[in-house]
């Protein structure tokens, strides 16, 4: 047995060399493109798994370089996990990349990764990260050197490992689908992410905020923001009809309000400035002041 195992050893060193001598190296990057008209909610590519990117499924080694190339008119982010919160969404965050610029990632671990942009949720596309070859060779041969060691032990040897290593991956996926949180806030509460109230917002942060660089460097700053708790808050919605009825009728006014910047054209970053701030001015009164007026109101009337 010691024999066949040690004859095991050199072949499998001898097909690894002869390998690596015929193959050419693994490729060191891929890059990722947005889909030609992917940045509308009426694209072509929404009807087909992951065909919102190009490509929209791509295998890399740990370690190998991954590009996210913006070649559309419009920003895009490549965030890891999906728009509904499943997911890790902590993997990877590019964070806003403008047009004609691109954001590298290199992977670190092993798995399949999900990704969308934050700015289009229909967009997705899937990260599948394997183990280098180096690696997978190295595990290997200390496989075959266990077994000549081991002798007549190596058959539960073998199973032992097996079992382990099936365990392990288990227990990886069941980490996996485990993280995330939920969905965007007013998806949870509108039931979808094609629902006018969603288009509306959709469409304002698109042709008007993303059109100007204080509006970008704005939105930049409020994904950061708004990721870290809304998946909590659509949670809450979905647990609870009360609390989503809740959620939609405070968000009825915010809607009313960013509904006037239809009726005005925003050519300049002045403009943008001036706009937003009246329009924050004016959400602080009807969300803050209308109330703090009332209770006042109320103490007094109670008082007398």
């Amino acid at each position: 047995m010691k024999t066949l195992a040690i004859c095991s050893f050199f072949v499998l060193f001898a097909i690894v060399a002869g390998t690596g001598a015929i193959t050419p190296a693994a490729f060191a990057e891929v890059t990722i493109e947005p889909a030609a008209g992917s940045g509308v909610p009426t694209a072509d590519c929404i009807d087909i798994e992951y065909g919102c990117y190009i490509p929209g499924t791509v295998t890399v080694e740990v370690g190998e370089k991954v590009i996210f190339s913006n070649t559309d008119s419009k920003p895009h982010t490549f965030t890891s996990g999906t728009a509904d919160g499943g997911d890790a969404m902590d993997v990877f965050n590019s964070g806003l990349i403008p047009k004609d610029e691109s954001w590298e990632y290199s992977p670190d671990t092993v798995g399949e990764f999900p990704y969308f942009c934050m700015v289009h949720p229909w967009q997705n596309g899937l990260l599948i990260v394997q183990a280098a070859a180096e690696e997978v060779m190295e595990e290997t041969m200390e496989e075959v050197v266990e077994e000549e060691v081991m002798e007549e032990t190596m058959e539960e040897v073998v199973e032992e490992e097996v079992m382990e290593e099936t365990m392990e991956e288990e227990l990886m996926v069941e980490e996996v689908a485990e993280e995330g949180g939920g969905c965007l806030i007013a998806t949870a509460a509108f039931g979808s992410e094609m629902a006018p109230q969603v288009q509306q917002l959709r469409e304002l942060r698109d042709n008007t905020i993303l059109s100007t660089e204080s509006g970008t460097a704005f939105m930049a700053g409020f994904n950061q923001l708004y990721y870290s708790f809304s998946p909590m808050i659509a949670d809450l919605e979905r647990e609870s009809p009360v609390f989503k009825e809740a959620v939609k009728l405070t968000l009825t006014p915010m809607l009313s309000s960013l509904s006037l910047l239809n009726y005005v054209n925003i050519d300049s970053e002045q403009e943008m400035l001036g706009y937003g701030i009246s329009l924050i001015l004016l959400n602080i009164v009807m969300y803050a002041g209308i109330p703090a007026f009332a209770i006042l109101k109320l103490y007094q009337f109670r008082k007398n």
